[in-house]
């Protein structure tokens, strides 16, 4: 995936429009006045996250290819789907806030009983450049995740 910069369109691989084709794993970022839209998509719920969650980290940083020094768990229990994507983003705003360090790459699965868990790979916040404001929390308005044909898909809105 290609990423053209922070505050504009990341990586469109997949099916963007909806078109019903079948979906691989993507994600973009659309310009926003003052906050993020993120837009991602993939082939089961899982993975739509795991885009969503890394659109996110790349909205306002530039973190090492490096192998992460630290691992965090990561999960949401069974819920609706717009549920389950604001819990997940919530838990990385506070791994940043909380424990200062930085998600760079993310693991998820389906749980037996509807949720996800996994992990997030995190470096110190001294470890990666900003090129963002922070996030500060998901917002309520235009939140959406549902399955779709050919796979997931799923906005955020992100007040940074």
């Amino acid at each position: 995936m290609t990423t053209a910069g922070a505050r504009g369109l990341a990586g469109t691989q997949g099916d963007p429009a909806g078109s019903g084709e079948p979906a691989s794993a993507g994600h973009r970022l659309v310009p926003h006045a003052s906050d993020c839209v993120i837009e991602a998509w993939g082939p089961d719920r899982a993975s739509c996250l795991t885009e969503a969650l890394q659109a996110l980290m790349e909205e306002f940083t530039e973190a090492p290819d490096a192998a992460a020094p630290g691992v965090l768990p990561l999960a949401a229990g069974p819920g609706g789907a717009e549920d389950v994507l604001a819990s997940l983003f919530e838990e990385v705003i506070d791994a940043i806030n909380v424990f200062s360090v930085v998600p760079v790459r993310f693991h998820l699965t389906e749980t037996e009983e509807g949720g996800v868990a996994g992990d997030m790979e995190v470096v110190p916040l001294d470890q990666v450049v900003f090129v963002g404001p922070v996030p500060r929390a998901v917002s309520s308005r235009g939140l959406s995740m549902g399955a779709q044909v050919g796979g997931w898909r799923c906005h955020v809105l992100v007040d940074i």
